[in-house]
């Protein structure tokens, strides 16, 4: 479908973008490239998807924001802060001391004094800083996470041209809200059974039996136990891993230690991975990260809390 829409797109002469699809700051960053050319199309992916994609490295892509560029790829304007994600196009505003892709994007499409603009930007900042204090950034940032591919490109037209509170009343981004607030209860109940530690890390067994954001997981775990390290390893599917890493802006910790290893990317204090187990031996990547874990705080033994459907939180020391 994406592909058909971006050779669409390129036939008519109109601008493409590839944005992140897992936060506000990737949608709002595209939001921000809409507003500035309203017959733009709009592509929303996972970093680890970018790195992957065959048909991505293929298009000349007008702006892409919060992600690397697709290998081999033709960039016209990137906006990125990720120190993983290194300068990759003909135009760059790259700074990875910056609280969000969106600031930058805003700035590199000379929007950065829009009133509006202003506005959806506070909201990314909030969103990815970690410090979410408006009702406003809060029901975005559950809209994002908890609605589907179909309502988050919604979502980007909607907040280029539309009062925030009037996007929140959009029924499908309502329904999605309505979805994150009963999952925030289920973290709530998660983190409340988890002890105090300065260093937490969790494994899901099986990703379908809870509909929750980990990265906001990761956020709640660190705010509420204090937590200087925490690590949230989910298995999505029958090889495939997902690891969430999250650390103290000002502790001794780097997540990029640990995601780096595991393929991945993002900053010291919030970055994550997706890898794949051994073909015949799926249940490996699980040891994969525990081995890469050990290794990076060179200890013999790591405490992990297992979280299966209930939820039922068992510990083991391994």
């Amino acid at each position: 479908m994406d592909m058909m829409r971006v050779t669409v797109a390129r036939a008519l002469g109109r601008p493409v973008a590839l944005c992140d699809v897992g936060d506000p700051d990737g949608v709002i960053s595209c939001a921000i490239f809409v507003r500035k050319y309203r017959n733009a199309t709009v592509v929303l992916r996972a970093p680890a998807q970018v790195v992957r994609s065959r048909w991505l490295k293929l298009v000349r892509w007008d702006f892409v924001a919060d992600l690397p560029c697709p290998p081999g790829s033709r960039v016209k304007m990137r906006a990125d802060h990720h120190k993983t994600n290194p300068p990759c196009a003909e135009k760059e505003l790259y700074d990875p001391s910056a609280p969000c892709a969106a600031i930058l994007a805003a700035k590199l499409l000379g929007l950065d004094n829009d009133e509006h603009v202003k506005k959806i930007v506070s909201i990314a900042i909030e969103s990815d800083t970690a410090n979410i204090v408006t009702e406003e950034a809060k029901l975005i940032d559950l809209a994002v996470r908890y609605s589907g591919y179909r309502t988050k490109l919604r979502m980007v037209r909607l907040l280029a041209e539309m009062d925030v509170r009037d996007v929140l009343r959009d029924e499908a981004v309502a329904r999605a809200v309505e979805r994150g607030l009963e999952a925030e209860r289920l973290m709530e109940h998660i983190v409340r059974t988890l002890p105090d530690r300065e260093i937490i890390t969790v494994y899901f067994p099986k990703m379908k039996d809870f509909r929750i954001s980990f990265r906001q997981l990761n956020i709640k775990i660190q705010k509420e136990k204090r937590a200087k390290f925490i690590n949230i390893l989910v298995r999505r599917g029958f090889r495939t891993y997902r690891l969430y890493c999250g650390a103290d802006k000002d502790g001794p910790y780097d997540c990029t230690q640990i995601v780096t290893r595991l393929g991945g990317g993002g900053h010291k204090f919030a970055a994550g991975a997706q890898y794949k187990a051994p073909l015949f031996k799926p249940g490996e990547g699980l040891n994969v990260f525990i081995r890469t874990l050990k290794e990076y705080l060179n200890t013999n033994r790591i405490e992990l809390y297992i979280v299966r459907r209930g939820p039922i939180i068992e510990r083991l020391e391994v």
